[in-house]
């Protein structure tokens, strides 16, 4: 419409010039000759343009109707006259607009508005639709909406290229119907109290049963607070109901009552919760399931932090800032040491496997495993791959084991695969998370699963375990070992090589008893010295060459202090560096007075890039490493990234403490 009016002005404007030239020749004409009919001449030629042009603006006024009227056909030829009504009941809006997306037409449902935006351009009244005439779907029949705010309506809109039809659906009260059933969705939670039995016990020491009230009060006054329905299912546990709008409040306030149970200290006891819940999913009883896994996740990582697990999307981890306290008892252990000798007598063969680029506590807690199943006269197996151990661990193993007994010990990958059935056992040793095994294809391949493991579990995990004993208060794998082997119930003969290995493993992870040592971790080191484990041979073994020193000095002293306590160092960047160098790094750091946290980058391949992280237990390194995709437990974690370099990753690093640091700091440790 717009163009046709415009070519009519530029027709009007020629010929208004042809007549001002026609009229300035009879003027001059009448000036020059001053002939007495040259006037009247004039005179005339003025009223034959007058008559022209009323004649000509007649013609143009028709035209334009004319074509107007050819329009609205058309717009009738696409909507169809007689379904109006059905528009208009079905509140849905239509638009057409020309070659040059100009407003042409516009139905009844649009009447209110038809006169401010008629002629104008379309993408200016509503740039958000800009968005439909750009769209190039694979399929250009498939449908593509935005959607846009009229009159304070809330409208989807559809767009017919092909004939500049514009489609608005009137969307406003089911938006509003989808907004309320978002918002009063069910969302199912689990409390738990971590030490229960520990506060009980504390509480009738002292004949003060105002402790346990207390707590529980502290519960019950912040589910009030958020309106939710709270059952008390156990005396340590709490059943939760609510609905998403109040869910939302909980995430708003992050969770708050974990440090305000926290903080209600009793003299020297602390009391933690563990919180499980599940949301996006309309089964309660679903959701029941879903956050009963939730909070036996946040049980197995130690406690004191909060769990969420939205339907097919990933677990979600608030707190968890303070140390994992341990509540394994001679009892527990002997339980889980029968079941796994249970399964071990059930199961035709055995396969131990430990992570990638295994240690010396990983290589360790599956030898001392390799006793403990060859005490019930199985036919066991360790999964080796000289490529996927660390250097030390490797050369102490050769050190020890002669190349007949390695063959008979160990299976290749391939072999592992091979003797993998149904009714082997695989127990995987030192790990849990699935991507960072030795040989991903025997994990796979197994039905039967069991995990041993100090680290704190993260969201991936094995699918289906049969048996799990994960741990993240102990210092090691092989600490966790030689409890299984001492409490056994069958008395199991461990090898002094084993036992020098097992002893080896846990002074890595401790730092030479530095670091994450407990009762329980000098408990486990003697029962290896009752097997005959050599210290000075495991010392041997950890030492370090002079060129591993001198490479060591070279990376500390590429350090930076983003943050009081905090050190980040840099290794070269043409330096491929050992993943256990990393680690001796952060812990040697960690020493240093007033350091709290270490983390340290460099390349371990041509592609890949690892952050090793240690602290002194006053920051959860692991919450940190969670966030940049890695994982680990409070004062030992890692994270690994591919194709990128060192100072790539030392910026996200950088990116991550400024937003997570504060909440890492432990508000209450014991060291």
């Amino acid at each position: 419409m717009q163009k046709f009016i415009k070519r009519q002005k530029i027709k009007v404007l020629i010929i208004l010039f042809f007549q001002l030239l026609v009229a300035v020749a009879v003027y001059i004409a009448a000036v020059y000759w001053r002939e007495r009919y040259t006037m009247e001449l004039l005179v005339g030629t003025i009223a034959i343009f007058v008559l022209v042009n009323f004649i000509l603006f007649w013609l143009i006024l028709s035209s334009i109707s004319h074509y107007k009227h050819k329009t609205d056909l058309k717009a009738l030829d696409i909507v169809g006259e007689d379904i109006q009504e059905a528009y208009t009941f079905g509140k849905i809006g239509l638009i057409v607009t020309d070659e040059s997306d100009n407003i042409i037409w516009t139905n009844e449902q649009f009447s209110s508005i038809q006169s401010t935006i008629m002629d104008m351009n379309i993408f200016e009244w509503k740039e958000e639709l800009k968005e439909l005439k750009e769209y190039e779907g694979e399929d250009l029949s498939e449908s593509h909406t935005v959607q846009v705010d009229i009159e304070g309506k809330r409208y989807e809109v559809k767009l017919l290229k092909e004939a500049n039809l514009f489609i608005l659906k009137d969307v406003t009260e089911y938006n509003r119907v989808v907004e309320y059933s978002k918002q009063h969705a069910p969302v199912v939670g689990i409390i738990s109290i971590d030490n229960y039995s520990d506060l009980e016990a504390f509480a009738n020491d002292r004949d003060n049963n105002d402790m346990i009230i207390n707590v529980i009060s502290i519960i019950t006054d912040y589910c009030r607070k958020y309106n939710l329905l709270l059952k008390r299912l156990k005396s340590d546990t709490f059943f939760i109901v609510c609905d998403q709008k109040a869910y939302d409040g909980l995430l708003k306030d992050n969770f708050s009552i974990l440090n305000k149970v926290k903080n209600k200290s009793f003299e020297d006891l602390t009391v933690t919760l563990s919180i499980g819940f599940a949301s996006g999913f309309d089964d309660v009883v679903k959701l029941s399931e879903m956050a009963s896994n939730a909070l036996d996740v946040a049980l197995s990582r130690g406690g004191d932090q909060a769990v969420l697990s939205p339907y097919g999307g990933n677990l979600t981890f608030i707190g968890g800032v303070s140390e994992a306290k341990t509540n394994r008892s001679r009892v527990k252990v002997r339980v889980l040491s029968s079941s796994l000798a249970s399964l071990i007598q059930t199961s035709k063969n055995v396969v131990i496997m430990g992570h990638n680029d295994a240690d010396m506590d990983a290589m360790g807690s599956a030898l001392g495993l390799y006793d403990f199943a060859k005490a019930f006269d199985k036919d066991v197996h360790i999964v080796y791959d000289e490529k996927r151990v660390e250097t030390k661990t490797k050369k102490a193993f050769k050190d020890f084991y002669s190349k007949e007994e390695i063959q008979n010990m160990t299976y290749t990958l391939k072999q592992a695969s091979y003797h993998i059935t149904s009714e082997t056992l695989l127990i995987l040793t030192d790990v849990h998370r699935p991507s960072i095994v030795m040989a991903n294809s025997v994990l796979e391949k197994a039905e039967r699963i069991a995990v041993i493991d100090h680290h704190r579990r993260s969201e991936e995990f094995v699918d289906h375990p049969v048996f799990v004993h994960i741990e993240p208060s102990a210092s090691s794998a092989s600490e966790l070992v030689s409890e299984i082997i001492k409490y056994s119930p069958k008395r199991i003969e461990v090898d002094n090589r084993e036992a020098t290995f097992m002893l080896a493993g846990i002074l890595l992870d401790t730092n030479y008893y530095r670091q994450k040592t407990g009762v329980a971790t000098y408990d486990a080191s003697l029962t290896l010295k009752e097997f005959g484990a050599d210290n000075a041979k495991a010392d041997y073994f950890l030492k370090e060459e002079y060129e591993e020193y001198a490479l060591k000095t070279k990376i500390i002293s590429n350090s930076i202090t983003p943050y009081y306590g905090v050190i980040i160092a840099l290794a070269d960047q043409n330096d491929i560096i050992n993943k256990t160098m990393l680690a001796v790094v952060a812990s040697e750091s960690v020493q240093i007075k007033g350091v709290n946290a270490c983390f340290v980058i460099g390349h371990t391949s041509d592609k890949e890039t690892a952050i090793s992280a240690r602290s002194d237990g006053t920051i959860n390194v692991q919450m940190i490493m969670e966030k940049l995709g890695g994982g680990g437990h409070f004062t030992a974690a890692a994270a690994q990234f591919t194709d990128q370099t060192v100072n790539e990753v030392c910026n996200r690093l950088k990116s991550t403490l400024e937003l997570y640091l504060n909440d890492a700091r432990a508000t209450n440790t014991n060291h």
